[in-house]
């Protein structure tokens, strides 16, 4: 996992971890989200895990609760991380119904952490807030023993991956093409037929498409060893992107970022 530390945030690649956090454990479902537009996101704060090193990563994940619209709320006044921020490393891209399963799946592409020094209190607070449609909500991180998040289960370890573009500068009417390395330990044997590698859109004004948006990991393979795959991404409009690829082994996920800039 690469981690890119600014000002003291661990920011944007994430390894997922099996929680037991009580009220982060709370399902939404899609019958609660009753309007296509017009409604809030909520940040979630999803629990803390303790590093090697003494410092604590905060992790957050958050609930578009429209069916339909995608908000896309840059970082500022509007989504902020408190103290250290406002940018945390958080998505700036909101997509509908950002809330299912059980933790572990939920944070599997739009999660973000924020590293704190060994010296964080009881006391202290790391904030996320957001304010969409005009409607502001908050996350507010606790470093309290209740929110711990368990580390990974039995000898399972998360994969790893590490992406590339081929050009950071690109043209509005040609595509980025995308590079991923992965390296997995074959664990889960149960749960290999769900392991892929699948890309999101996770910062920048407009759409963008990729194809193929999602690659399962070879058949027959159990480890993994530098798995290189291929993926291109055409865009809506000039701008700065930031495109996610993820790596899940049907249990526990790992990310990393890429910036490709386009050009009219």
């Amino acid at each position: 996992m690469r981690t890119l530390i600014v000002g003291g945030i661990a920011a944007g690649f994430l390894v997922l971890w099996s929680g037991n956090v009580s009220v982060q454990e709370i399902d939404i479902s899609d019958t609660q989200i009753q309007y296509n537009r017009g409604q809030n996101v909520a940040p979630i704060f999803e629990g803390w895990v303790r590093n090697p090193d003494g410092t604590i990563d905060f992790w957050f994940g958050y609930l578009n609760r429209n069916w339909e619209q995608v908000l896309h709320i840059p970082v500022g006044p509007e989504n902020s991380i408190e103290p250290f921020g406002p940018d945390g490393g958080q998505p700036t891209v909101f997509v509908p119904r950002r809330r299912v399963g059980r933790a572990v799946q939920r944070r599997e592409s739009m999660v973000f952490s924020v590293r704190v020094p060994a010296t964080w209190t009881a006391e202290d607070e790391l904030v996320w807030a957001v304010t969409a449609n005009g409607k502001p909500d908050r996350a507010i991180a606790l470093f309290l023993p209740i929110y711990e998040l368990v580390g990974p289960r039995a000898s399972n370890q998360p994969p790893t991956i590490e992406v590339s573009a081929e050009s950071s500068k690109i043209e509005l009417s040609g595509a980025a093409t995308l590079f991923s390395s992965v390296n997995d330990d074959g664990l889960p044997h149960r749960r290999r037929g769900s392991a892929n590698v699948r890309w999101v859109h996770y910062r920048g004004e407009g759409s963008v498409d990729f194809s193929p948006t999602q690659t399962a990991f070879p058949e027959g393979e159990e480890v993994i060893d530098d798995l290189s795959l291929t993926t291109t991404a055409k865009f809506s409009n000039a701008g700065e992107f930031t495109l996610r690829a993820i790596a899940y082994d049907g249990d526990m996920s790992s990310a990393e970022n890429v910036v490709v800039q386009v050009t009219e």
